[in-house]
């Protein structure tokens, strides 16, 4: 594919359209190689990964649905529907990859440029993916903060959220996009 069709053909994949075969580590490592390639002023290179495949993907799930069962016994305001459909999802999906932010310890740019900055390298995983013909998509609960711990983010990190890849076992059709003319003034 050319880079325009590659970007058209990019999906956010539910996982509920993805199987949970195994995804060769070397093309997770080429996700990793190709977003560690990402834009970024001053070299800070803020963002940072944990992959979860097979055993450790099952582990995490189990430990992340006990963290916040145990929360919502505690009376913390735990959304136990969502804690059961993410539980779902890890065991839907080949690998689960934490994207975690740290930020440059000098502070020399401003945060919302650093995490811009991971979002880039996101993208560049999502369309290595799309060119290799995976699934992929973003995943972002409202819990991420309670589970830090649990998927082993560090106290100088902010936890972004997972990013599933799976093979695509259904079509996802894309949702199109509005007319660009619309949305740009020429000057």
């Amino acid at each position: 594919m050319n880079i325009d069709e590659l970007i058209k053909n990019r999906r956010a994949t539910p996982p509920r359209f993805l199987s949970g075969n195994s995804i060769e580590k070397e093309k997770i490592q080429r996700l990793l190689e190709n977003a560690n390639w990402a834009p970024n002023h001053k070299k800070t290179e803020p963002w940072r990964f944990i992959v979860f495949q097979g055993e450790s993907k099952q582990k995490l799930s189990e430990d992340i649905f006990a963290s916040l069962q145990k929360r919502d016994d505690a009376g913390e305001n735990v959304n136990m529907q969502k804690a059961e459909k993410f539980k779902g999802n890890l065991s839907r999906v080949a690998a689960a990859i934490a994207i975690i932010f740290e930020r440059d310890v000098a502070e020399r740019l401003p945060e919302w440029e650093e995490i811009a900055a991971v979002s880039m390298a996101v993208q560049n995983m999502w369309l290595t993916a799309t060119q290799m013909q995976l699934g992929a998509f973003w995943a972002s609960p409202q819990f991420l903060p309670l589970i830090h711990e649990t998927v082993g983010v560090k106290e100088n990190q902010k936890f972004l959220g997972f990013f599933f890849l799976g093979n695509i076992s259904m079509d996802f059709p894309s949702p199109g996009r509005g007319d660009v003319t619309h949305k740009v003034e020429w000057r």
